[in-house]
């Protein structure tokens, strides 16, 4: 069997010991410990700064660039328990995360997608407002989505009420950084 490369080079499929895993696994570790650390409970998140190097929320109220401190908005998404069907092909995924762009009022600059070998998809979707990007793991029934914006007008929620009604998880997770804190540059 050969293997798909696509633009973004290659990546086994499904290896538990790649550097994706580790990362995923270490970024998962670390918000669990900052949930327990800071957060009693998600309903009660707020901004709590790791190291002086971000800011982030956990669980937001809002998912609006509304921050003027900041020059872009990124929110991490974990979707769980997805409909495994949904994950497996590139055409699928594609069409979800094109519309999810659409109905969020981001400008569709490019966009490409590649479908793994036995099953899997990553993408992205550039906007001229940054990216949406996703990574689908079906036999896991997980998908890893950012959302990166850099404006007022993009409404993420939107966004992720596209991806919920065509994944269909059972439980989302999401946190937004502040990307590029003005009071945080050098003078």
């Amino acid at each position: 069997m050969m293997n798909r490369v696509g633009m973004l080079g290659h990546r086994p499929a499904r290896s538990p010991l790649g550097v994706f895993a580790w990362v995923q696994s270490l970024v998962c570790n670390a918000r669990n410990w900052i949930l327990r650390a800071f957060a009693p409970s998600r309903a009660q998140a707020a901004i709590h700064p790791i190291q002086n190097q971000f800011e982030f929320e956990i669980a937001p109220p809002s998912l609006r660039q509304n921050d003027a401190r900041s020059l872009g908005t990124h929110l991490l998404v974990e979707l769980y328990g997805c409909e495994p069907r949904t994950l497996e092909r590139v055409a699928y995924v594609e069409n979800a995360l094109v519309q999810a762009a659409h109905y969020s009022n981001a400008h569709i600059v490019s966009h490409f997608f590649h479908e793994f070998e036995p099953y899997g998809v990553s993408g992205v979707v550039v906007i001229e407002e940054s990216h949406y990007t996703i990574h689908t793991w079906p036999e896991k029934r997980y998908a890893a989505i950012d959302l990166f914006f850099c404006s007022e007008t993009v409404d993420a929620e939107r966004a992720l009420q596209v991806l919920g009604e065509v994944f269909k998880p059972e439980h989302v997770d999401v946190m937004l950084i502040r990307r590029g804190v003005h009071d945080r540059a050098p003078s």
